[in-house]
């Protein structure tokens, strides 16, 4: 049993200060004017046994072995035989033993019936008796399930953050590999603007690698990251080719998923403007107000046969909304709008 495989010091004193507590119960409730105290302690230490035992068994025995796994009907039967073999263990407890050796007290408390068949056959003080018996077992059955659910709770926290780990493992690589791409072109062209390039994607590389293991960080980051990849995407294309804006209204107090817009940017540079032969346009603007975040970001489709979005090209937007779901759950709000000419994205996230 796991029980028995979990004993240990403090498991075992925890244990015995609850059932010393039940001890006392007995003897502010049953001890009256009997100042035998002697034999007090006997007969209740008997009763809170024979409680033990029927408590254990339930909890340790029957409801992980038969209710945990569903067996319902096989519960409530072995259940019901349990509950009327701790009664009777008590009752021939009491009549065979207890009641000859302290006559006086039960004269003066218990008023049972006379013979041990009627006892046992008895619904009124089988009834009385395990409602009595079985509040331990049902006392420490609810701090089982609060620390239970306590365990699974902490469980729960662990995967959520060992999988936004992963996740943010998986864009990270993507987001390089993107920047290497466009490092990659200018340098075979001996392009003046590659030294600017590499300051910026070490900036970039900075926030990635140092500053984004919180699972929030400062709006203004999250910003700041944001613009360094915006110039450095524009040292890429001349003012022809290339109409972008990017509108703040926000209190610097706010804190965001760190990368969270960084894929939405992305993505409107690599399928909006790389394949577009003619202007492209993205527009992009971010709000705070007093319990939300507004993203929205509108960028312009190329029209012509090159610029087909691939199932890779989805990686970036799944794992967006994984990391929201795990760490905004159903305080964010994702619009995605795709038409002919514009591909556009919303996202409102509820503080």
């Amino acid at each position: 049993m796991n029980f028995l495989k979990n004993i240990n010091l403090k498991r075992m004193l925890s244990h015995s200060l609850f059932w010393f507590g039940f001890l006392i119960i007995h003897f502010v409730t049953k001890s009256f004017d009997y100042k035998k105290y002697d034999d007090l302690v006997y007969i209740f230490l008997s009763e809170t046994i024979i409680q033990a035992i029927g408590a254990y068994i339930l909890i340790y025995v029957l409801i992980p072995n038969l209710l945990i796994p569903k067996k319902y009907f096989l519960f409530i039967v072995l259940f019901a035989i349990w509950l009327y073999l701790v009664f009777a263990m008590l009752t021939a407890l009491k009549y065979f033993y207890l009641e000859p050796k302290f006559p006086q007290y039960y004269s003066e408390w218990d008023k049972c019936p006379n013979t041990l068949i009627q006892r046992l056959t008895s619904f009124r003080l089988f009834f009385g008796k395990i409602i009595w018996l079985f509040f331990p077992a049902s006392v420490i059955g609810l701090i089982r399930f609060y620390k239970n659910q306590q365990h699974l709770s902490k469980i729960e926290e662990e995967k959520k953050s060992m999988e936004l780990k992963a996740l943010k493992n998986q864009l990270n690589p993507h987001f390089l590999f993107n920047t290497l791409n466009n490092l990659y072109a200018l340098t075979l062209k001996k392009d003046d603007k590659a030294p600017e390039i590499i300051a910026k994607l070490s900036e970039i590389l900075d926030f990635v690698l140092y500053r984004c293991n919180d699972d929030f960080v400062c709006i203004k980051k999250e910003i700041n990251l944001l613009e360094n990849y915006i110039s450095l995407e524009k040292l890429r294309y001349n003012e022809n080719r290339l109409d972008i804006s990017f509108t703040k209204d926000i209190h610097e107090d706010s804190k965001i998923s760190p990368l969270i817009l960084l894929t939405f940017v992305e993505n409107a540079f690599k399928h909006g403007v790389i394949n577009e032969t003619e202007k492209a346009v993205i527009h992009m603007n971010l709000e705070t107000k007093r319990k939300q975040i507004i993203f929205s970001i509108e960028n312009t489709k190329p029209q012509n046969e090159t610029a087909r979005r691939s199932d890779k090209s989805q990686i970036g937007l799944e794992n967006v909304r994984k990391q929201l779901d795990l760490l905004y759950q159903k305080n964010h709000q994702l619009d995605i709008d795709e038409t002919q000419t514009k591909f556009t994205v919303k996202l409102c996230l509820n503080l």
